[in-house]
């Protein structure tokens, strides 16, 4: 959740200070803080299974490269999964960024 409406407009800030500041309760404060500390939960799950799918692949196939003594090949393959972890991190983040 790197967004939540009040009012009829979107909102990124997520201090309390800002909030109040918009004219939330604490009510409502607490509900945009809970919800975003759910949904950055559900993340590590949804990293697992995209890690998974996207980058698990290169790795094992840096593995097998290096066993057969394909150095370059196995560099290669790492870089990819190496960055291929960068974009899941970034599309699930688990805190703040």
């Amino acid at each position: 959740m790197n967004t939540y409406i009040f009012n009829g407009q979107f909102h990124s800030d997520f201090t309390d200070s800002y909030m109040l500041a918009l004219g939330m309760n604490e009510a409502q404060i607490e509900s945009v803080i809970n919800q975003k500390a759910f949904e950055l939960s559900q993340n590590v799950d949804k990293r697992q299974t995209a890690y998974k799918a996207e980058s698990d692949d290169f790795f094992l196939e840096a593995i097998r490269k290096d066993a057969e003594g394909d150095t370059e090949g196995a560099e290669l393959a790492r870089v990819s999964g190496l960055a291929a972890v960068e974009q899941i991190k970034a599309r699930y983040p688990l805190a703040d960024a």
